[in-house]
């Protein structure tokens, strides 16, 4: 199995892209050639851009920390997700419900007919976060959703890694992210021996951009709290 791991910036942390709830993390919109090449297997790791480090010290403001990382453990269509009732809670609901879990699902394509896959094969569904012609066409460029079952997510608490094992992290944004340890084997592994090893599956904290004094998501089934 391919265990490479990959690395980019979020410049956005919402709880949509990636949405960490309900007992898996997904990547069902942005990053389309991430999810359109990265395999099952591979581990992806986002870490925060300048914009998500603005609150942070001046001596920390360009040191990249981790969101989240997870493995891929399934890669399936836009079509599978939206017709997989598995599925279903992911998505929205009612953008104008007082419950937060039922405006933030990124289940938002609707195909309109059998093997769906170009834009006009999709209707975008009533949603609070992608709306408009170019960003459907960029999400469905992507073709697949990236889900995994074995996640970190560290939302508006993100980790500082130490140096002697933090992965290569691209300086902009870059679309197909870049291997975090091209070549060194060891490296990677003691990277992913240290989350695993100090951090529980699931979610750590919420997300950097959420709902003022809304603390719902720590009803989350893998809410595991900040260590």
């Amino acid at each position: 199995m391919d265990t490479r791991l990959f690395t980019y910036k979020l410049t956005h942390d919402t709880g949509f892209a990636p949405n960490p709830f309900g007992g898996i993390l997904t990547l069902a919109n942005c990053k389309p050639l991430i999810r359109k090449y990265k395999k099952i297997g591979q581990w992806i790791a986002g870490f925060t851009s300048n914009d998500l480090n603005k609150n942070l010290k001046r001596q920390d403001y360009n040191t990249p920390r981790l969101v989240y990382l997870m493995q891929v453990t399934d890669k399936i269509s836009f079509e599978k997700y939206w017709n997989d009732e598995k599925y279903d809670n992911r998505k929205p609901k009612n953008i104008k419900s007082n419950i937060i879990m039922e405006r933030i699902g990124d289940n938002i394509y609707k195909p309109l007919k059998s093997n769906a896959l170009l834009p006009n094969d999709f209707e975008q569904i009533e949603n609070t976060q992608h709306n408009g012609g170019d960003l459907k066409k960029t999400d469905l460029s992507g073709e697949y959703i990236l889900i995994s079952n074995k996640f970190y997510y560290f939302g508006d608490n993100p980790l500082k890694i130490s140096y002697d094992i933090l992965p290569k992290i691209p300086k902009t944004q870059a679309g197909h992210g870049v291997e975090g340890f091209k070549n060194d084997n060891k490296k990677k592994k003691a990277f992913l021996s240290y989350i695993q090893s100090n951090y529980k599956i699931g979610i750590h904290a919420k997300p950097h951009n959420w709902f003022k004094n809304d603390k719902t998501y720590k009803l989350d089934p893998l809410y595991v709290g900040e260590k």
